[in-house]
């Protein structure tokens, strides 16, 4: 083997012990982010076939009006689907206490976060969903999107980079309604941090191949002594 081609091998080994692979987005954890957790005493209150609501607490949420399962597609009058999951959240009508909750991050300078939401628009009463990425408790940065067809449902984003500013301060989500009924669902947060950073352990299967590599090379430096 000649000594270029066994300082390849040893070069590729290193890139594979410590390579960071490909950069992803991280997700930032949100307390009952589909509404599927449900109180106590469940939903008790029908409205339709296979439909229910509990206009009470709804666990891990401040506020807003309660949970809400509309029923299956096609057999109620509020809904053609859910996008994940039975249950919603809802907030009653404009002038009703929003879903508010602050998440275990704070910002940090040069990091973006970006909230997505998915607001119904109801059969019965049509679109009347707004949702903010909250930061400092005070700060709102608005979702933006477009209002989907009567019985379904738009995913709604709003970003926000943190600055030297605003560094340390709390990052929330609020969840209200501009109209009648607003109906929420698959609350997401997330930063542009990677969530697969660089390991100081490499794999074993990198360790081998470098300890192969590093054996060669040293062959080859012995050989090359000896002449």
């Amino acid at each position: 083997m000649k000594l270029s081609a066994v300082r390849f091998a040893v070069l590729l080994a290193f890139v594979a012990c410590f390579s960071a692979g490909e950069a992803s987005a991280n997700t930032i954890t949100v307390n009952n982010p589909s509404f599927e957790i449900l109180p106590g005493g469940g939903l008790p209150s029908g409205c339709g076939p296979a439909c229910s609501y509990d206009a009470g607490a709804t666990p891990g949420w401040n506020g807003g009006s309660g949970q809400f399962q509309p029923g299956p597609p096609a057999t109620t009058a509020y809904f053609l689907s859910v996008p994940d999951g039975a249950t919603v959240g809802y907030v009653g009508g404009a002038g009703n206490t929003p879903f508010t909750q602050t998440v275990g991050v704070t910002v940090v300078d040069g990091v973006t976060y970006t909230l997505t939401v998915d607001l119904g628009t109801r059969v019965d009463t049509g679109f009347g969903s707004a949702a903010d990425l909250v930061i400092g408790g005070s700060t709102l940065i608005a979702a933006t999107g477009t209002p989907a067809a009567a019985g379904d449902w738009a995913t709604y984003t709003a970003t926000f980079t943190g600055t030297s500013l605003t560094a340390g301060q709390s990052i929330g989500i609020e969840l209200s309604s501009i109209g009648s009924q607003a109906d929420f669902d698959n609350v997401q947060l997330s930063d542009n941090v990677s969530s697969n950073i660089a390991s100081a352990v490499p794999e074993p299967s990198s360790i081998s191949l470098l300890a192969l590599g590093l054996t060669g090379l040293a062959g080859v430096a012995r050989r090359k002594f000896r002449s």
